[in-house]
């Protein structure tokens, strides 16, 4: 089963076409290539948590066909040039769908179950019991889709289910079919606080641990792993952390800091540059900044309280007559994906509104994938890009 991320390999000649030639010289005849590639067309987003369809979107949303529907652009170019390959064949879930070229690629991709997708009649558990393996060439730890797998087999408590509706095809006919699944988006099954994404954390201690290959192809750093070993660790990894019940919820405040906040602003900023930058900061230094940032009047700072602790932070600023700027935004890694950084969005965003300001903008490194997705999933998308190098 194959990951990429083509732009980190580098340059490629002939295009990224040839990465998959690449792989399939290595596989031989014999060999089969499996890839997650989704439906570019999927409603998942529309529907999901809906009891009843609005008959309108039933009428006019197209059905999942395996053999015409496009995989997901945002997953890279690769899906969709190994769903047209010649001899691929694809599965016919509408939303989590597979492709596979090779000897065992029917065998992959048939029957794969509706319901509960990524479970034991899904083509990552036949990958397993093919004793497959996952490459990823420059593709994030964070992306490996074996992982669903290793949440659905996982005998936990209170992992989090949606329900959703998708067209199919049935005798030639489109049919709306509602699904159940474990959450594999946005905050996932299971409640998972921890300052990395856990798939990364898990992926982490997997390789730390001695497991799979770890090498360069091009400029990419790749790696190799055994399914099926991948999976028994992931499983034993989430069952160790999550056998017991853990509360999702936490009552957050969030308050416009002012002098007498400066110790507490000065915490949490100091945590902020250790994280950043690995190394102690001067408290000096730190406390003229952020008195700088609580005299302004064309900026706000905010703090979220819980559980009696100072647990985050975000700096607002009234860049100009109608745009505004959020900056400095932390959250202390153990309260990471609480929804902590939604409440001091809500009050930083009220604040420049107040001021006038009618766009808000949020500079993150391209590189932190984590930050640019909780942004994401706060309404923010990219609007310009901007290139930069060392003087």
């Amino acid at each position: 089963m194959l990951h990429a991320a083509v732009g980190a390999i580098g340059w490629i000649v002939g295009g990224p076409v040839e990465v998959l030639h690449g792989v399939f010289d290595v596989l031989g005849p014999a060999g089969t290539l499996l890839m997650y590639v989704g439906w570019d067309g999927s409603p998942y987003d529309v529907t999901v948590d809906l009891e009843e369809l609005p008959p309108q979107l039933a009428a006019l949303w197209p059905a999942y066909d395996p053999e015409t529907s496009h995989a997901v652009r945002s997953w890279g170019v690769l899906g969709e040039i190994l769903r047209r390959w010649p001899g691929a064949v694809r599965s016919g879930h509408p939303d989590s769908s597979f492709s596979a070229v090779g000897s065992r690629a029917p065998e992959l991709v048939a029957d794969h179950a509706l319901q509960y997708g990524m479970g034991e009649e899904s083509p990552l558990s036949k990958l397993c019991a093919a004793k497959g393996k996952v490459l990823l060439l420059g593709s994030p730890l964070s992306h490996v889709t074996l992982l669903h797998h290793a949440e659905h087999l996982a005998q936990v408590p209170e992992k989090a289910i949606v329900r959703y509706w998708a067209p199919i095809l049935r005798s030639g006919e489109k049919e709306w079919v509602r699904i159940e699944e474990f959450n594999t988006g946005g905050e996932g099954c299971l409640p998972w606080f921890g300052a990395d994404d856990m798939f990364e954390a898990l992926m982490k201690d997997y390789i730390q641990d001695g497991h799979g290959e770890v090498g360069p192809v091009g400029a990419a750093q790749s790696y190799l792993f055994e399914a099926a070993d991948l999976v028994a660790f992931a499983v034993e990894w989430i069952e160790e952390r999550f056998a017991a019940p853990i509360d999702r919820e936490i009552e957050v405040e969030v308050v416009r800091a002012g002098p007498d906040d400066h110790p507490e602003v000065c915490t949490l900023f100091g945590l902020m540059e250790e994280e950043t930058s690995g190394a102690a900061v001067s408290r000096g230094r730190l406390s003229t900044r952020v008195d700088e940032f609580l005299e302004d009047r064309d900026r706000g700072v905010f703090v979220a309280r819980a559980s009696g602790h100072s647990v985050g932070v975000i700096v607002a600023t009234c860049h100009s007559a109608d745009r505004g700027i959020l900056e400095q935004a932390f959250v202390d890694p153990s309260y990471r994906r609480r929804g902590i950084l939604r409440e001091l969005e809500i009050d930083a965003a009220g604040f420049l509104m107040d001021q006038g300001c009618r766009t808000i903008q949020v500079h993150v490194d391209a590189e932190n994938e984590v930050a640019r997705a909780a942004w994401r999933a706060l309404g923010y998308e990219s609007s310009e890009e901007f290139l930069e190098r060392a003087v």
